[in-house]
């Protein structure tokens, strides 16, 4: 009698949606950020259902004197929800740092979201295995 072995789609979905909820929501989104200026304004977005998870929407001077706005939501690929006024930041696109007041700050868990993203595809693979291995 043969072992049971996991479900490959289910094992797909699961692995898909890591990818999409750690790499694709996270990683990816942080590495597209791209806001520089001097805070002007901050004003909290309630979540009512969850009011700890609030966000944050920061109205920024840029370089060139327009203003420009970012909202940090509760997700680590938001920047940080409490930025005070006067604070000038600085993120540029591809970099999962920051700067604030001219000081780098490197907050982003590489490790943890690398870990997530490499179990992620050895369960995709561990699917497509088992996917070739059954009988048709």
């Amino acid at each position: 009698m043969r072992k049971p072995q996991p479900n490959p789609i289910v094992l797909t979905f699961f692995s898909l949606w890591i990818l999409w909820g750690f790499g694709y929501q996270t990683v990816w989104v942080r590495l597209m950020t791209n806001v520089e200026g001097t805070v002007i304004s901050v004003r909290d977005i309630p979540y009512p259902a969850a009011p700890a998870r609030h966000g944050t929407e920061y109205v920024l001077r840029t370089p060139e004197g327009d203003t420009d706005r970012y909202v940090a939501g509760a997700t680590d690929a938001s920047l940080p929800r409490d930025i005070p006024v006067g604070s000038y930041i600085k993120k540029r696109r591809w970099q999962l740092s920051y700067e604030q007041n001219n000081h780098r700050i490197d907050d982003f868990s590489i490790p943890f979201y690398g870990a997530m993203l490499a179990a992620a595809v050895g369960v995709l693979v561990w699917a497509a295995r088992l996917n070739r291995k059954e009988p048709a």
